[in-house]
């Protein structure tokens, strides 16, 4: 994709078209609950300049066992067409061992970790404005490091319309954040060959669910700061 800085806004206080989808507000938090850890992203006020083009950092935190096991710095790019760009990601994985005192989370991986204009590193695509249903494209473009990519599988999505993409969802769930507008699609990279999982996302609230329909993994959102929906989650 072009990634011309011109394209780009450059005050995320005042985007010329956010992503309804994909909300960049700057504070905004989402706390994500699976059976063995939870996550937290939030939207930090600080920003990146990669390439001449202004991005904001997203935290993304995963914590097992109440471990923090991954700490990653997201720089995303608000194009003023409304698409939501991928510029890089700083990742530290942690790891703590017995025996050490005091236990302190070790930095063991800094692996998949990219930056646009580094290595031959290009942009990707997070979301599109307008998804529309089959379309594919690059979520990351590090070659032989991170490659993710998407496919849109709805764009109508309600609970009850399609068995497979019912698979896994809670109910409720869906029909508190899904009148028939939500976005579904399938994640999956080249690394690994037939993995995939399936996001699920709702207008002004972003990504609501994930769910990997081999392993029957489910996480979701279980709070959020800035949408009275999320009050019910607790």
């Amino acid at each position: 994709p072009d990634c011309e800085p011109d394209l780009f806004d450059n005050d995320f206080m005042r985007l010329t078209r956010p992503n309804r989808y994909y909300p960049l507000t700057i504070g905004s938090r989402w706390e994500f609950r699976a059976p063995d850890e939870t996550v937290t992203v939030e939207v930090l006020n600080k920003t990146k300049l990669v390439e001449g083009v202004t991005c904001i950092v997203v935290n993304d935190k995963v914590l097992v066992g109440g471990r923090v096991v991954e700490d990653t710095n997201d720089w995303v790019a608000q194009a003023r067409d409304g698409d939501v760009y991928y510029c890089g990601e700083e990742v530290k994985d942690f790891e703590t061992f017995a025996g050490d005192v005091p236990e302190e989370a070790e930095l063991v991986s800094t692996d998949g970790s990219f930056k646009v204009g580094r290595d031959g590193d290009k942009p990707g695509i997070l979301f599109r404005r307008a998804p529309i249903r089959g379309e594919i494209y690059r979520q990351e473009f590090s070659l032989g490091n991170a490659e993710d990519v998407a496919e849109v599988l709805s764009t109508t999505y309600a609970f009850g319309r399609d068995a497979e993409l019912d698979r896994f969802v809670p109910k409720a769930l869906a029909d508190l954040f899904c009148p028939g507008d939500c976005v579904v699609t399938k994640e999956y990279s080249p690394h690994e060959p037939g993995v995939f999982e399936r996001k699920y996302y709702a207008a002004r609230i972003g990504k609501f669910l994930e769910v990997n329909p081999d392993t029957g993994k489910v996480a979701q959102l279980a709070g959020c700061n800035f949408d009275s929906r999320c009050s019910v989650l607790r």
